[in-house]
């Protein structure tokens, strides 16, 4: 009994071990179902249609997979965003130009929903449009990143101010918003939620 329990442990570790390494979809699982919301903290008695905001939210993660091995992987993007502007990149699906490979902003007063990689280093940004205004826009969309095993990512939100446009207002069209699927009732503020389609090896 004593040997038969030993190799169950083996086993057991064996299993554990190679599982990361050889499930690309295992190896993205730090991506499935991130949800990120920027909330209201306050009344921006100035700019009624916006509100008081931490300027910063993030999450990360080390992507898993075989080491040497840099993987393709295609998430569903949902989110309620106002728009920034980018400039010095690239957008690689003409279809969904608010997906912004590289580059930096040309509207920092506007928040930035991203996913930084750091190998290959790549920023991607979410809510790349052609100007800036008070926006909420609600999108669905899959995009292509690329993501080497034992990459850091990192998710996050940066404002170069403490308002944002709010999701929470009422009496306009764009406002009051829901994630299918993902919310209950509308949320203040601005939120993103991520979900895994596929990965693979590149």
């Amino acid at each position: 009994m004593r040997t038969t329990g030993l190799l169950a442990i083996i086993f057991l570790m064996s299993g554990c071990a190679t599982a990361p390494a050889s499930d690309p979809l295992a190896a993205a699982k730090g991506f499935q179902g991130v949800f990120l919301h920027d909330a209201c903290i306050g009344e921006n008695a100035a700019q009624p249609d916006t509100c008081l905001h931490a300027r910063h939210h993030e999450t990360s993660f080390v992507f898993g997979g075989k080491a040497g091995t840099t993987y393709d992987v295609r998430l569903r993007v949902r989110g309620l965003f106002e728009p920034t502007t980018m400039e010095g990149g690239a957008a690689p699906d003409p279809a969904h130009p608010y997906f912004y490979k590289g580059g930096q902003t040309r509207t920092p007063d506007y928040s930035q929903w991203r996913i930084d990689v750091s190998s290959p280093q790549q920023t991607y940004t979410l809510n790349n449009y052609p100007s800036v205004s008070h926006t909420i826009y609600q999108e669905d969309f899959e995009a292509r990143i690329q993501v080497a095993a034992g990459a850091t990512v990192t998710i996050q939100v940066i404002d170069g101010n403490d308002r944002q446009i709010d999701n929470g207002a009422q009496g306009r069209p764009d406002r009051q918003q829901m994630i299918e699927g993902v919310t209950e009732m509308p949320l203040a503020g601005q939120m993103l939620r991520l979900d895994v389609v596929r990965v693979e090896p590149r």
